[in-house]
């Protein structure tokens, strides 16, 4: 599913105009993205947590030249799904 189907959902479901379906997507998301770049968790109930992890600097090997090379530590984000959701897979 990619956001365009997200938003023909939502505006079924919810029986909304498609410009108020994509401003309410919108809105969910710049909120969770905003909460992220904060350093703060976005616990979604039923569905799992997105966090920031922290990767250390660390030696890597170039592919292209094969020279070794330092990794620059960096932010990433993860997410944990729910017990919920690890269930209904299963």
């Amino acid at each position: 599913m990619n956001k365009k189907e997200l938003i023909d959902i939502v505006s079924q479901k919810k029986d909304l105009t498609k410009k108020d379906a994509e401003a309410l997507v919108d809105t969910v998301f710049d909120t969770m993205i905003e909460s992220i770049l904060n350093g703060d968790k976005v616990l979604i109930s039923g569905f799992g947590t997105f966090k920031v992890n922290n990767r250390k600097e660390r030696k890597g090997v170039s592919p292209k030249t094969k020279e070794a090379m330092i990794i620059p530590a960096s932010k990433t984000v993860s997410f944990k799904p729910s017990n919920r959701l690890k269930d209904a897979m299963n």
